[in-house]
């Protein structure tokens, strides 16, 4: 339960009950979660792709060179 005394601000007062509820808790460490690779593996898998699509452009102009699209 939280008490209004004069003077205290809302988050001086909320500061003070949180570090009063459990004083001797233990602390869990906490890890820095690895950082994300998503934006590399988009790189890798676009560059795949598009050099995937060129060979095909230039086995399609192999077997038919007439048929140009742009």
């Amino acid at each position: 339960m939280t008490y209004f005394i004069a003077g205290n601000t809302a988050v001086e007062n909320a500061l003070s009950l949180a570090q009063s509820a459990l004083p001797n808790a233990p602390q869990q460490p906490y890890d820095e979660p690895a950082p994300r690779r998503t934006f590399a593996v988009r790189t890798r898998i676009s560059a795949v792709l598009r050099a995937a699509a060129e060979r095909e452009v230039r086995l399609a102009n192999r077997i038919d060179p007439t048929c140009s699209v742009s």
